[in-house]
């Protein structure tokens, strides 16, 4: 495969890669690619993580890349999820998150055996030099800096953050260098660890990158598209034109994004056809309105991933013009501004896609073991019944 083919698996569908010229020095010295992601054990599993990151983990390995997931228990920890309960969030890792993320990427056709994931406790334990890597790393981030750094935890800077806060933008920076990860992979909302991580590589004298000529460099950066929330904007974000014009999208983006949080702002990966319809059919989306609209966004991330052309079949009755095969995005969208293409029809489109694409995930959680875990985060999550 040559380098620009490489280049654009890796990058495509992404809304950011620092740098595009960073990442062509480094094939081009056949350096060994090794790619990271981390997750928090922290709610059920959307389209965000299981569909948008997987999708990429499936690019990366057609590029040749060495793929890890992080299952990031003690960040999960910091950051209080599943009540800060050491317990549950061991538990939910293994028994649902894990299995969650290896049935997302059947939906892509990868077994897990391609992938290797790792947890925190297996990353740190009895490794001295990942807490040498992570004091280095603190040694040269300021104070201030790692406050404003505290959004990568869903936090705001300014609020009263307890001492624990302020170790996790530099743990998770430290990871990349434990884990030997080339590529750091993420959404955008993670964008400012990774820039730290870019800041200080040629800064550490302890656990540094480097290539294959032994020279030290610094983690290529990728941030995939984040995946809209199907309940739409709020009208104040709609409006906030001001937002963007002060460089803010981001803060816009991350108000708009699907989220575990918000139910019925997501689709998850276990959710049965009858659900998915239902989601789908609530779902913001005005005629002929291309801005905010989440099911246009859905359109481009996750059916044509990123691409212009691919094929996306839309199934009608006869009487309102039969089926119709999609095979350019524009040529979508313009129908759908113009009031060609009906909200509902592309609803039923995607809802159609869905459906068959999280097949082998339905299928993954229909194994006992597998279920039991989905039903315990649930507990976890306060969603069923405590056990008695």
């Amino acid at each position: 495969m040559i380098v620009e083919e490489k280049i654009h698996l890796i990058s495509r569908n992404c809304q950011e890669l620092l740098t595009e010229e960073d990442l062509k020095k480094l094939i081009e010295s056949g350096t060994e690619l090794n790619h990271y992601i981390g997750f928090e054990i922290s709610g059920l599993i959307h389209l965000g993580t299981g569909l948008m990151s997987m999708g990429k983990i499936a690019d990366f390995l057609k590029a040749g890349v060495k793929c890890k997931i992080l299952l990031a228990d003690f960040h999960s920890y910091l950051n209080n999820k599943l009540g800060g309960n050491w317990e549950n969030i061991r538990i939910a890792t293994e028994g649902y998150f894990k299995q969650g993320l290896i049935a997302s990427l059947k939906c892509f056709g990868v077994d897990e055996s391609q992938v290797e994931f790792v947890t925190g406790k297996e990353l740190y334990e009895n490794n001295l030099i990942h807490w040498e890597t992570f004091m280095e790393v603190g040694k040269n981030v300021t104070l201030s800096r790692n406050l404003r750094s505290i959004s990568i935890m869903g936090k705001t800077q300014g609020t009263d953050v307890s001492m624990s806060t302020l170790f996790y933008p530099p743990l998770q920076v430290a990871d990349i260098f434990t884990l030997g990860a080339n590529i750091a992979h993420a959404g955008m909302d993670q964008r400012k660890a990774h820039v730290i991580a870019k800041d200080v590589a040629k800064k550490l004298t302890i656990n540094p990158l480097k290539n294959a000529k032994g020279e030290i460099i610094s983690p290529i950066a990728i941030h995939q598209n984040l995946i809209a929330g199907l309940t739409g904007p709020d009208k104040d974000i709609k409006q906030d034109k001001k937002a963007v014009e002060e460089g803010r999208e981001i803060a816009v983006e991350e108000s708009l994004k699907m989220s575990k949080s918000k139910p019925n702002s997501a689709v998850f990966i276990h959710d049965t056809p009858e659900e998915i319809r239902e989601k789908i059919k609530k779902a913001y989306a005005p005629p002929q309105e291309i801005e905010f609209n989440p099911l246009i966004n859905w359109v481009e991330t996750l059916v044509f991933w990123g691409e212009k052309t691919g094929n996306f079949k839309i199934s009608r009755p006869e009487k309102f013009g039969g089926d119709i095969v999609y095979t350019e995005v524009d040529q979508l969208i313009e129908d759908y501004k113009s009031g060609k293409l009906f909200p509902l029809d592309l609803k039923n489109g995607l809802a159609d896609w869905l459906i068959e694409k999280l097949e082998p995930a339905r299928k993954h959680f229909e194994r006992p073991e597998v279920k039991e875990g989905l039903e315990k985060m649930k507990e976890f999550l306060g969603q069923t019944p405590q056990s008695r």
